[in-house]
């Protein structure tokens, strides 16, 4: 099997619902699309995004540099392409060359799954073939009682678990609104929350210990990504789990947090690391530290891998941006009763709806009239 033909698609979709957190304001989710054909007629969906920035600069680099040295290769041969397209693609660093890299894993494993006629999940070790998910809610300028409703929402679709934004200027409203959340909720539903690294590592330690008693499963990125020991510090002076990883892009950062003790819940992004080939390696690496893995985003395909591995913990459907809630694909992926089952198709089983993404093509001419602003 060869690969004869590969092109790359850019679409900017609003989230259904307004997107702010405590750093950032999301106009638009950008989703790069690759297809790759091969000579045996079989064609490979490849999926990377981006929040709002940066799209278009994926797209060129894939279809300015990796394009031309996929033509002729045989997929099946997977590692040996994530190895010569990461060894060139980093050389102009780490964020835009990893999320190029995973439309073209992504890909990938789609036509390995085709040419197999099995599933993604089962490719990948078929550890499960469901997994609970949360309901994760962009939430973090509702005023109290709008994120109540939104809160009795998720319970009453099945939801066990949910997550809300906190990061608030003063510590005592996040501790308000969590508490009210708790007692909305009732007891048997776990409340997650993520501060999108609004804190300073001193802020961090003085909120964080406010925050301790108030049993959440976990708080997510506290401060700022880069501070591996503050994390550590952090996690040694308290008792509820700290979670990390949306936004790194190696596993030899994910290896550094693990080597200090710095995280208790791995939340590789599929798209953000390189593609699956890398997040395997990373599921791995946690699972020999003993941590679970609860993956960033990407809800149908991050269904895939969780179900795949034997450390898979919680899938996240974000609220307003899956691609099933944005009417994006031919067959949705659902979460019933709180739990979500992968697509039993060859693949990964994410077939885009083609008239309606379409309306959402962009180029760089037309990106470049937008206000595509990010932060607050």
């Amino acid at each position: 099997m060869k690969i004869i033909h590969v092109e790359s698609f850019l679409y900017r979709v609003p989230p259904s619902m307004t997107w702010i957190d405590s750093t950032h304001v999301v106009s638009g989710i950008e989703f790069i699309e690759l297809r790759i054909r091969t000579d045996t007629g079989l064609e490979g969906i490849g999926i990377s995004y981006t929040v709002g920035v940066g799209g278009t600069a994926v797209k060129a680099l894939i279809d300015d540099y990796v394009i031309s040295s996929l033509i002729g290769k045989d997929p099946i041969r997977y590692e040996e392409i994530w190895q010569d397209l990461s060894g060139q693609l980093h050389r102009c660093g780490d964020g835009i060359p990893s999320l190029a890299l995973a439309a073209v894993d992504v890909g990938i494993w789609d036509l390995l799954g085709k040419f197999y006629q099995q599933p993604l999940y089962k490719l990948l070790g078929g550890a499960r073939e469901q997994i609970v998910a949360y309901a994760s809610g962009i939430d973090f300028e509702m005023d109290l009682p709008t994120l109540l409703a939104f809160m009795q929402e998720h319970k009453d679709q099945g939801y066990s678990y949910v997550k809300m934004k906190i990061g608030k200027d003063d510590v005592a409203e996040d501790i308000e609104r969590i508490s009210r959340v708790k007692e909305v909720l009732g007891p048997g539903i776990t409340v997650l929350a993520d501060s999108n690294q609004k804190w300073s590592a001193h802020q961090a330690v003085s909120s964080m210990a406010k925050l301790d008693r108030l049993g959440l499963g976990w708080i997510e990125e506290p401060i700022d990504n880069n501070d591996i020991e503050g994390h550590a510090r952090l996690k040694a002076g308290m008792t509820t789990p700290i979670a990390v990883g949306e936004s790194l892009y190696s596993k030899y950062q994910f290896l550094a947090y693990l080597k200090q003790g710095a995280v208790d819940f791995v939340q590789a992004d599929v798209a953000r690391v390189g593609g699956i080939t890398e997040w395997l390696k990373i599921a791995h690496l946690a699972d020999a530290w003993h941590k679970p893995v609860a993956p960033h985003f990407l809800m149908e395909l991050s269904v895939h891998l969780l179900c795949g591995v034997s450390n898979g913990y919680i899938l996240e459907n974000v609220k307003g941006g899956s691609l099933t809630e944005l009417g994006l694909l031919e067959v949705p992926v659902l979460v019933k009763d709180g739990y979500c089952r992968p697509s039993e198709e060859p693949g990964h089983g994410i077939r885009l709806n083609r008239a309606e993404i379409g309306k959402y093509l962009v180029t760089p001419e037309a990106i470049r009239q937008m206000d595509v602003r990010s932060k607050k």
